[in-house]
């Protein structure tokens, strides 16, 4: 027990130290190209013949894109993160849209909501950085009303420290960003530190989505769907060249 408050410790104080320069690359994701991505691709997903979409929750917001993103759309939005700093940011980054979002300090893994509370819950690059995934899918669950939608964006973002062909390409991807001179998404981050933390969290060892579907069938949701890259989808061509090592993937599932 120890051990793992040490590690939700480090956790804390790793994403808290990197608020403010991953505040400014969801920034750069709010400017109309790219948020234009996310919408075309996000919004379909929450209309259902079967259940009108209206209460979301947003589950490790970070700076706050999705959050942002779903209330400039109308929808009623609780936003949630464990980093204090990460919320400042967000709410700096929401501009107008700061006093419409709920923001709550709170741990995505042990959740204060009554059961049935919301009718979605979305959460990106989030679940691999988590010491006890399953639970957090359970708290999700509990949360969601009936036939409420989990929508899950994330990556095998540390694969490579135990797959050398995935190595190889993440290194691969490093080389070719200096070879275009364009941003290269992991400079001026604590590689080091983030790796250590990598090798001590469940999912980096995990081949996903795969496991999330069984996962999620497990605690009961009823339609599972997965789609195991969509970095065309959402991401512009500097973005896909930083993480073709690693091509995000998209997860749905209704309760």
């Amino acid at each position: 027990m120890k051990q793992m408050e040490n590690l939700q410790q480090e956790i804390i104080e790793y994403w808290g130290k990197r608020s403010r320069t991953y505040a400014k690359q969801h920034k750069e994701e709010l400017q109309a190209s790219k948020k234009n991505r996310w919408q075309k691709f996000l919004f379909p997903k929450l209309v259902t013949s079967e259940k009108k979409i209206k209460k979301i929750l947003d589950v490790g917001t970070g700076p706050g894109f999705m959050a942002i993103l779903l209330s400039e759309a109308g929808y009623e939005v609780t936003a949630i993160d464990f980093t204090q700093e990460m919320l400042a940011e967000a709410k700096n980054n929401a501009g107008s849209y700061k006093d419409k979002i709920n923001w709550l300090k709170m741990d995505a893994q042990d959740l204060v909501f009554e059961d049935q509370t919301f009718d979605a819950v979305i959460t990106r690059n989030l679940t691999w950085n988590l010491e006890n995934p399953v639970l957090a899918y359970q708290e999700w669950f509990r949360v969601l009303k009936k036939k409420g939608i989990l929508i899950n964006v994330d990556a095998n973002w540390y694969r490579y420290l135990y797959d050398e062909q995935i190595y190889k390409k993440y290194k691969k991807d490093r080389l070719i960003t200096k070879k275009y001179q364009i941003k290269d998404y992991y400079e001026n981050t604590d590689i080091p530190m983030m790796e250590h933390i990598a090798r001590e969290i469940p999912l980096s060892k995990e081949i996903r989505p795969n496991w999330d579907e069984e996962v999620l069938k497990k605690l009961g949701f009823e339609q599972v769907v997965t789609v195991t890259d969509i970095n065309s989808l959402v991401l512009d061509k500097v973005e896909q060249i930083n993480f073709s090592f690693s091509p995000l993937f998209f997860i749905q599932a209704v309760k």
